[in-house]
């Protein structure tokens, strides 16, 4: 696969500078690129078009203890897995004999993240969205296929698995239903499940009625947490997010569908709007799980090489 974007420091202010280990370059591995981008301090160019976008928000700052005064890989480590040295971090990223496998399928996931926070910069919220939508679709069926082929207990593996399949049935059936069963197994013994995302809707208060009312009338009730607000903020399990996005996808995207109530063009008033809400709250969700891998795999390479 050509390479799409190419990624290159930014740092941030009050940023310690990174190692020359861990420097970006056109050889870092996706897997470590995209933590990079979700963590900001990057820069990152399409090679296509030659846009270059900065990207200085942290999407980890929310869920996670960052330290503005550390380096990056500093805070991967202390995220990722506390009691390891930088020295194992960096083999589990940069050893060719670890960061080859499944090198398509994170370049192919690089340039979704990239599209989406290009799009999502600009202000282009819809299209962002859609970017969105399509890290869920590479992502449904792959990461608890990698999550537990890296388990190298094999008994644990196949229960992990029986459990996932047993658990996607029903209305959740299909690839992008497995990612809603497998985050429920995978995450199991997570405190993360019993929190949420928060749409914010308190500034515009007469557009944020209508997004709150349009919103309710085609998601189930049954995913929004008990913090949610009327009128002010919607708030979403965290277990079941991906149904969120499904919903919100079909819903928009598909006017006339089996009879489904699908979003009108009066409800929805401005699409980027609409989206300008949502995408930094799901992102936000989507790249707590690509943490929460990660520091499965990590784990389980720790592991292994012990």
């Amino acid at each position: 696969m050509s390479i799409l974007f190419e990624i290159t420091e930014k740092p941030l202010e009050g940023q310690s500078p990174v190692s020359d280990k861990f420097v970006l370059s056109d050889s870092t591995p996706s897997n470590y690129n995209i933590l990079r981008i979700i963590m900001g301090g990057v820069s990152v160019t399409n090679n296509d078009t030659s846009i270059i976008s900065d990207f200085t928000t942290n999407y980890l700052g929310l869920y996670y203890s960052i330290d503005n005064s550390r380096s990056p890989e500093e805070n991967l480590a202390e995220i990722l897995n506390d009691s390891i040295e930088l020295e194992d971090l960096e083999k589990f990223f940069f050893d060719r004999r670890y960061s080859i496998k499944n090198k398509e399928f994170f370049n192919r996931l690089e340039n979704e993240f990239c599209n989406f926070l290009t799009y999502q910069s600009k202000g282009n919220y819809t299209t962002a969205f859609i970017f969105l939508y399509r890290i869920l679709e590479v992502i449904s069926f792959s990461f608890p296929l990698i999550y537990a082929s890296k388990t190298y207990d094999f008994k644990h593996t196949y229960g992990k698995l029986k459990e996932i399949f047993s658990n996607n049935s029903g209305n959740t059936k299909g690839e992008l239903g497995f990612l809603k069963s497998a985050i429920k197994v995978m995450f199991e013994d997570s405190s993360l499940l019993e929190t949420s995302i928060d749409i914010d809707l308190n500034d515009e208060h007469e557009k944020n009625v209508k997004i709150y009312k349009a919103i309710k009338s085609v998601v189930d009730h049954k995913i929004y947490h008990t913090d949610t607000i009327e009128n002010s903020k919607i708030s979403i399990c965290f277990g079941d997010v991906s149904s969120f996005i499904i919903t919100l996808r079909n819903r928009f995207f598909h006017l006339f569908n089996r009879g489904d109530k699908n979003l009108e063009s009066i409800e929805i008033i401005d699409p980027d709007y609409l989206f300008s809400k949502i995408n930094e709250p799901v992102f936000t969700w989507i790249c707590v799980v690509y943490i929460e891998i990660n520091k499965f795999l990590l784990e389980e390479h720790v592991k292994y090489l012990r």
